[in-house]
């Protein structure tokens, strides 16, 4: 039969001791007014504990808050043993040290009183300097821009004494203020990131790349019942803008790497070679017209023509033709220019 109760009856430390006594094997589970916790005890020593919705793994502090219990049923379960059993510890030790716990509780829960009140950084510290440790500094980075001392506490993966412990050091550094339950701000959920593609590019590129859909591009996608096929990069193949592809030649492509067997590579097509100046003297009437006005000359106009011969530039035609009189020596100037620049070209 097992061995069951209330605390009314029979307190945590007289049950535990009567287990040592005995040196029973099992599990004792309380059931009050502040949850439910477990304590593990193997031949009479206690080998583990738990607390339901709470990170506390260590016996002497289970034992501590399985204390601050006012009233619950307990029962005994001496079929049940502890899943990842520690060292033993001895029961008398287990309560002297739980009881020291319910003695510094006291003077913790008189400044931070409970897992409800919000915790938020000072505004101003009370001095020039502040000397924080590294291990109250991760604290001060969890507070953040506000939570409570309970948020803190399960984000951090400590029991009510210990997260209640470490606030009380922040608040005697001056670091930290303490405010009324519901006064601190509820963590804002994480945003949802979405991936929209905007309805214009989507139209405009759907009819060159394929189709849009839940907003991926997708194009020629097999049914459900076809295989599916990996890709194949010695496969690929660039055909030939201008019509048949023709294997390269030289040097290997992509920086000296190359190409694959089957990597079929166009050659640009040669652009049109430019067509060759007009031959002014090819026409009949320009020629002759030219030859009487070359053989009509001034020796004057004739040195300036000379000179526009040599010229290598069409501004230096110009400039050497502007020294001829054109009242002495009447020339068509522009059917010159046009003749010298074919000869020069």
């Amino acid at each position: 039969m097992a061995l069951q109760g209330t605390l009314e009856t029979f307190a945590l430390p007289d049950v535990l001791r009567l287990l040592a006594s005995t040196k029973k094997t099992g599990a004792y589970r309380l059931d009050g007014n502040r949850g439910s916790g477990c304590l593990w005890v193997s031949e009479g020593q206690i080998v583990g504990g738990e607390l339901v919705g709470s990170a506390v793994s260590d016996p002497t502090e289970i034992a501590f808050e399985l204390l601050r219990f006012s009233d619950g049923d307990f029962v005994f379960d001496a079929d049940a043993t502890a899943p990842e059993p520690l060292d033993g510890l001895d029961v008398e030790t287990v309560l002297t040290d739980a009881e020291k716990l319910l003695e510094e509780w006291k003077d913790v829960e008189a400044v931070v009183p409970s897992l409800d009140h919000g915790v938020a950084l000072q505004p101003e510290l009370p001095g020039d300097e502040v000397t924080i440790r590294a291990d109250i500094w991760l604290f001060v980075v969890g507070i953040g821009g506000g939570t409570t001392v309970g948020r803190l506490g399960h984000r951090l993966g400590l029991g009510e004494l210990g997260i209640s412990r470490i606030v009380k050091q922040m608040l005697e550094l001056g670091i930290v203020e303490l405010t009324e339950p519901g006064a601190a701000p509820e963590p804002e959920p994480e945003p949802e990131v979405e991936v929209e593609v905007e309805e214009a590019f989507a139209t405009e590129a759907e009819g060159a790349f394929g189709s849009f859909s839940d907003g991926l591009l997708v194009d020629d996608v097999p049914a459900a019942d076809e295989p599916f096929e990996p890709f194949d990069p010695n496969a690929l193949v660039i055909e030939d803008p201008f019509g048949a592809a023709e294997e390269p030649s030289g040097s290997a492509p992509f920086g000296g790497l190359s190409a694959p067997e089957t990597l079929l590579v166009s050659e640009p097509e040669p652009e049109p070679e430019p067509e060759p100046a007009a031959d002014t003297a090819s026409d009949p009437t320009d020629a002759a017209e030219i030859a009487r006005q070359l053989a009509n000359l001034s020796p004057k106009a004739a040195k300036a023509v000379a000179a526009a011969a040599k010229a290598t530039t069409q501004e230096e035609r110009e400039a050497a033709l502007a020294e001829v009189d054109e009242t002495e020596d009447p020339i068509n100037r522009e059917l010159l220019l046009k003749f010298l620049g074919s000869v020069n070209s």
